[in-house]
């Protein structure tokens, strides 16, 4: 006897919606990729290969992005106009940014099936015994970073997994852990670092691990001994602190643990004081070098750290003992800074200002460009203070008034030219890479 219409429980809006993206990213859209993405040409499954491949995965973000226009189909609200904001609801019920998120999610279950040998739900699937893991695994979307060295990095410093409760299979256990913490295109790239991350990790710093955006940020992330987080939260006290920590930046833990309470906060209160955000407060913290500086310097008062809180971040601490060499006041760095950044552009005052690059490459070549590079950059900014002390010196003989300002901008014109194709010559790969990295995703 067929069900009486108001028997029969209605879909609901969001599992509409879920099924609708799924079937459009199984056919149409995954038959777009086919003829976009040369390797897709003679899969039988374009969205399974897409599914199972950080690579294919990978490369179908970036024609998306590059080719945007071949999608519009798919891309169509409410008003049947074509959508260009990724954050704007769509007709099928979803925002682009929310159906990335599903995918780079749907990516990496797969890869965490293939990767562990077993399924996510093994009361789903008929399995007669479970599948060895594979060892770790170097992609070419990983350039800089030996994946097999990372995994003994992780294991070693923060402990082994220990075998998942009975019911649950490895996979099952790793994806429960990180999925909630998915959301970017970015994250693709990193499949093959996440499942050799013990999911153990993953339960307690969750999007600490999957917001480090960079080849060198996660190989910093691997070199943080449990010890230090532990001593982190002990100088921390406050939960909510804590908790702050890990969803912004989890590498700050490591300058809180050797800052203790006094340091901590010294550096905490200026930033809160001034009205810093959260990301940009822990951001400045991981900066290691320079946050200890702020307080190890008595020339450095909370006051100073307050003005300099826009660029903390990323200021090295070469760059900012140079500036304490020119005698400015607060007012005074700050606008030095902004001057150094206008004149000199952002790609070269990271150069010289910016953080110092620590992941040593594998490669020997690069280990040497790399030094190379960094000793160009260190003398290159005294070079450049010390010219700006020159020039004022030679205005100030001469009864011209003429401030810090405006002689850095004078130097930053003259000399960037030159400073841009040398730093363009000599940045090894990495650096260039992690530049990139740095910019806003």
């Amino acid at each position: 006897m067929a069900e009486s219409a108001s028997t029969v429980k209605a879909e609901s809006p969001d599992a509409t919606a879920r099924r609708e993206i799924s079937r459009m990213l199984k056919g149409p859209v995954a038959e777009t990729f086919r003829q976009l993405l040369p390797p897709l040409a003679s899969v039988p499954d374009a969205y399974k290969a897409i599914m199972e491949s950080p690579e294919l995965l990978d490369g179908c973000f970036k024609i998306f992005r590059a080719k945007r226009d071949l999608f519009n189909l798919f891309l169509l609200g409410e008003d049947g106009e074509v959508v260009a904001d990724d954050g704007v609801r769509l007709k099928c019920g979803r925002s682009v940014d929310e159906v990335i998120g599903m995918v780079v999610r749907t990516g990496m279950r797969s890869y965490a099936e293939q990767h562990f040998g077993d399924p996510i739900d093994p009361s789903k699937v008929k399995v007669k015994a479970a599948g060895q893991k594979k060892p770790p695994q170097q992609s070419y979307l990983l350039r800089f970073v030996n994946v097999a060295k990372l995994s003994e990095l992780f294991r070693r410093n923060h402990g082994e997994d220990r075998p998942p409760p009975s019911g649950q299979s490895r996979s099952g256990r790793f994806y429960a852990a990180i999925k909630d913490h998915l959301d970017f295109e970015w994250q693709v790239r990193f499949f093959p670092i996440y499942v050799e991350i013990p999911a153990h990790v993953f339960s307690k710093l969750g999007i600490g691990i999957t917001r480090m955006d960079t080849e060198e940020r996660l190989q910093r992330l691997a070199q943080l001994a449990m010890a230090d987080l532990q001593k982190a939260e002990q100088v921390l006290k406050d939960p909510a602190l804590i908790q702050e920590m890990l969803e912004h930046n989890v590498l700050a833990s490591a300058t809180v643990s050797e800052l203790g309470e006094a340091g901590f906060d010294t550096v905490h209160g200026a930033l809160a004081g001034a009205g810093v955000d959260a990301k940009k407060k822990w951001d400045v913290l991981a900066n290691k070098d320079t946050a200890k500086k702020l307080v190890e310097d008595r020339r450095i008062s909370q006051q100073d750290i307050a003005a300099l809180a826009d660029f903390l971040d990323v200021l090295n601490e070469f760059a900012l003992d140079a500036m304490l060499e020119l005698h400015l006041n607060r007012d005074q760095m700050q606008m030095f800074l902004k001057t150094a950044q206008e004149g000199l552009g952002d790609t070269l005052f990271l150069g010289l200002f910016g953080p110092i690059y620590s992941l040593i490459p594998d490669d020997q070549d690069e280990q040497v460009k790399l030094r190379k590079y960094q000793s160009f950059c260190q003398k290159a900014l005294r070079d450049l203070v010390a010219a700006v002390k020159q020039l004022e010196e030679q205005n100030r003989r001469s009864g011209n008034e003429v401030d810090e300002q405006e002689c850095l901008r004078t130097v930053c014109r003259a000399r960037r030219p030159d400073l841009e194709k040398e730093l363009k010559r000599l940045a090894p790969a990495c650096v260039v890479n992690n530049q990139l990295g740095m910019s806003p995703h």
